[in-house]
């Protein structure tokens, strides 16, 4: 019984302050959880052996040219790359944005990463990484399109809020660990679910499958029990982060002023993102630099 009542405190302390329409979502995101566990991954395997998949490596899920290559990591994905790679969190991952705003020139050599994509030296070790003050910087032709983009995520302080990580990517928008002129992955062996299981994905229990060469091809079938069982892993993982994400979410004011204050401070040159995830809130600075 003193389980129940901790576990009943904890909801209702979870559930202060949320708007009638964040409770929806949250009780239909515990629904789906519920579901998606039930889940058959021999039948998934099946559904997947019919629609066919063999990797053809042209890397074009990591361009930009061809069509939105975003990946989205939860919390977890990225310390685990942090901790094969060497890199900090914020060479690894940045604030999930439009695609239409493209980053800074991405991470060059990965290190703990061979060209192969075999980790290197397991010796080597980041000093640890204080978020509020570790930043990123963004040309001022980028950050301008901010204000108006996400104007519904500023706060009253000129404070823009994010939902999430993406992976870094490079002046050109292609991903930051895509080696040029291979199409080798430098965090291979640790790359996020949403690459494992491309290019396929699931949404309200069914499952999708995104542009790409590969489709179509004979796959065996322990290739696709395989993909299968990683597909559902990255389904429960992802809603259960969601979830996570809107219980520790608390609302943030906004007012008239908040998105002139956002212009002034890129203006000036710095502003802030806020990210909400599932670990709870990264505040981020950001310097404004002059576009080349």
């Amino acid at each position: 019984m003193e389980g129940s009542s901790s576990d009943s405190g904890q909801k209702s302390k979870q559930n202060s302050g949320k708007t009638k329409f964040q409770l929806l979502l949250i009780s239909g995101l515990k629904k789906e959880i519920e579901a998606a566990r039930r889940l058959d991954p021999e039948k998934l395997a099946s559904d997947i052996d019919k629609i066919g998949f063999s990797c053809q490596q042209c890397g074009k899920c990591c361009k930009r040219a061809f069509g939105d290559n975003r990946v989205l990591v939860i919390p977890r994905e990225i310390e685990i790359i942090r901790e094969y790679s060497g890199l900090s969190k914020l060479e690894i991952a940045g604030p999930l944005i439009p695609d239409v705003f493209e980053s800074e020139p991405g991470v060059g050599e990965v290190k703990g990463a061979s060209e192969n994509g075999v980790h290197g030296d397991k010796e080597a070790e980041n000093p640890p990484v204080n978020e509020k003050f570790e930043g990123i910087s963004v040309d001022t032709g980028d950050a301008l399109q901010l204000p108006e983009l996400l104007e519904e995520d500023i706060d009253s302080e000129g404070n823009i809020h994010a939902f999430g990580w993406m992976l870094r990517r490079k002046r050109n928008g292609d991903c930051s660990f895509l080696e040029q002129g291979t199409n080798r992955c430098r965090i291979y062996p640790v790359r996020p679910m949403l690459c494992r299981t491309y290019p396929f994905y699931m949404e309200e229990l069914k499952l999708y499958t995104c542009e790409c060469e590969g489709l179509g091809y004979p796959i065996s079938g322990e290739e696709s029990l395989k993909l299968a069982k990683d597909l559902l892993s990255r389904y429960l993982a992802e809603l259960e982060d969601m979830l996570a994400v809107y219980e520790k979410f608390e609302n943030f004011e906004k007012d008239g002023g908040g998105l002139e204050l956002a212009r002034e401070n890129m203006e000036k040159g710095s502003f802030a993102f806020i990210v909400h995830d599932s670990s709870g809130i990264s505040k981020i600075s950001v310097k404004v630099q002059e576009s080349d």
